[in-house]
């Protein structure tokens, strides 16, 4: 029989292992908020000056600052600069730059780094973003904190480009090249400092990309930030396939996406208790039926007219996105445009209209088949639509138009096509319609670059081939105009697109993000709280504790337990045999 001596010692033994077993270190469950985003494919690239995708812009956001951003009405907000200002003839851009700012390594910024970023920009290879803008700064000179950026040539937007382009630290990159191979070399952490509120840090390749939180971030000192982000550490990780990355999300593996979720999907998350949707605002993919006005009956002004006023654009809402978008009505709507939307330059929806506006022009059906004949011709009134495989809206936007169309009898056929023959044939000439979404920004200037004819040319952005003088100068008005002009500058550029109809604006689809249901307090522009022109979300948002799991058995608790039953009996039966 065991004493009650050794009878203790066995007890005391085993509750000494238990703890030890039982209880993490403290040092281990540090509180920390990681924040993943699950892309569906990887990064394309890390240099902030040649980002040619979403996924890559929406990562330099993280790493880089800008002078300027945008509130929630997407107006112009001071960012790393304190102020700016922009002269009355317009060709002079000045910005006071925040003193204390400092690098990811530790070393000061200053307005010389801004202006440093300025001329590498405008001296670099034509395909560095935000090079054409800057072939007409003269200058950009740095005078104690503020910088000076003169102009030979005057630009509307000059503020808006100069105040999202990414500040480069000029203490590693004077003297190198644009396209120098360290800018996207994920080894070397140094070609990725930044001066953003998450720092580099370590990135696999089609695997994830880790940033963590940056410690001597500015916000604290900008009254419209007015802190550090409340998230500790940002992963970006490679999760392919739409059920996957829902899926990870719903198992806490994953906080969000890069892309809002469609279709059915939107009803699925709205019926998992671990997430929530983002609904009520508009995303930045704006819908259009875009016009090759090079194609016979599409050169015909009539036509296209017709064809804008047969549109239905509740109806494509319901049909391309199951309700959920926002429609536009004028070439720069008012969702996204406020101070320079004009409501006289709204295209009207009116079907008897769109059918005597025809008639009159002789477009009749006149051997009865239900499509329309060209003027004294049998030749019909039929055009293929080409729509993106992958993009169920585009599709289904597609099937939509071509039930509209044919209630004016114009016969249209849904071509469906993968995005590389589609793109190809757009920028190259060879098609007839297309409905996609192309994306805006923070910047109204893409009537220029869609509608004057000095971008007409192979993957030039004008693939609807308006060629007509008058609207040259209207657009190059609007792009040249002082503060005191834009608004009714801005008015004609819109009215020209509704009187010439080289693409016909449809709807914005909403930003129907899924992300875990416990993130709170992100901001909600238009676009989303996700895009590349919105850090103010990433900021602000956090963690408040309520999230979450798919109801299942966590077996951990379990395993401690039974490990530490195990020792004890180990520690009894030691002490047993000694005896």
């Amino acid at each position: 029989m065991l004493s009650k001596r050794k009878i203790t010692f066995a007890i005391i033994a085993m509750f000494m292992f238990f703890p030890a077993v039982g209880i993490p270190n403290v040092e281990a469950q540090a509180p920390t908020m990681p924040f993943v985003m699950a892309y569906g494919s990887d990064i394309g690239e890390l240099n902030p000056l040649l980002w040619r995708s979403e996924r890559s812009h929406w990562y330099d956001m993280l790493v880089y600052d800008t002078c300027l951003s945008y509130d929630d009405d997407l107006l112009i907000i001071p960012w790393l600069a304190e102020s700016y200002a922009v002269s009355t003839d317009g060709l002079q851009v000045n910005f006071t730059i925040r003193e204390g700012a400092t690098w990811h390594d530790g070393e000061d910024l200053t307005a010389s780094d801004v202006a440093f970023t300025f001329e590498y920009i405008r001296d670099a290879p034509s395909d560095v973003n935000w090079w054409t803008i800057l072939q007409n700064m003269t200058d950009a000179t740095a005078y104690g904190n503020v910088v000076v950026c003169n102009f030979n040539q005057l630009y509307s937007f000059a503020l808006h480009n100069l105040g999202e382009i990414y500040i480069l630290p000029e203490h590693i990159w004077d003297d190198a090249p644009a396209d120098d191979a360290r800018w996207n070399d994920h080894t070397n952490v140094t070609a990725h400092v930044g001066s953003g509120p998450f720092v580099y840090v370590n990135r696999v390749p089609d695997e994830y990309t880790t940033l963590n939180r940056f410690a001597d971030w500015w916000g604290e000192d900008n009254p419209l930030v007015g802190q550090l982000p409340s998230i500790d550490q940002v992963r970006i990780d490679v999760v392919q396939g739409q059920d996957a990355r829902l899926l990870a999300m719903r198992n806490g593996d994953a906080d969000t996406e890069r892309y809002e979720v469609f279709g059915s999907y939107v009803d699925l998350v709205l019926n998992y208790t671990e997430l929530q949707l983002v609904q009520g605002v508009a995303s930045q993919w704006d819908y259009v039926l875009g016009m090759n006005t090079t194609i016979n009956g599409l050169n015909d002004t009539v036509v296209r007219r017709a064809m804008a006023l047969a549109i239905d654009r509740d109806e494509l809402v319901t049909i391309g996105r199951l309700g959920h978008g926002t429609p536009t009505y004028a070439a720069i709507p008012e969702v996204f445009y406020p101070d320079l939307y004009d409501a006289d330059t709204k295209f009207i929806e009116d079907l008897d209209a769109a059918n005597a506006l025809l008639d009159d022009a002789g477009y009749l059906d006149t051997d009865a088949d239900g499509t329309r004949n060209f003027p004294g011709s049998t030749d019909e009134l039929e055009f293929d639509i080409m729509t993106l495989s992958w993009d169920d809206i585009s599709v289904a936007t597609g099937v939509g138009i071509e039930t509209q169309m044919a209630r004016i009898n114009i016969t249209i056929n849904n071509q469906v096509t993968d995005d590389g023959p589609m793109y190809d044939a757009i920028y190259t000439g060879h098609y007839e319609l297309y409905t996609m979404a192309h994306g805006y920004s923070g910047i109204p200037d893409y009537p220029w670059w869609r509608c004057h004819s000095s971008n007409i040319y192979e993957w030039g952005d004008n693939v609807h081939n308006i060629n007509n003088a008058t609207v040259d100068d209207i657009m190059d008005d609007y792009v040249a105009a002082t503060p005191a002009t834009i608004s009714a500058r801005a008015t004609a550029a819109s009215k020209a697109v509704l009187d010439n109809v080289p693409y016909v604006p449809l709807y914005l689809s909403d930003d129907t993000h899924a992300l875990r249901r416990e993130w709170v307090n992100f901001t909600t522009p238009a676009g989303g709280p996700f895009t590349a022109f919105n850090p103010r979300s990433i900021v602000f948002m956090y963690d408040d504790g309520t999230g979450i799991l798919p109801a299942t058995v966590d077996y951990t608790l379990y395993i401690i337990i039974g490990a530490g039953a195990i020792v004890g009996i180990i520690v009894i039966f030691m002490i047993l045999k000694r005896r």
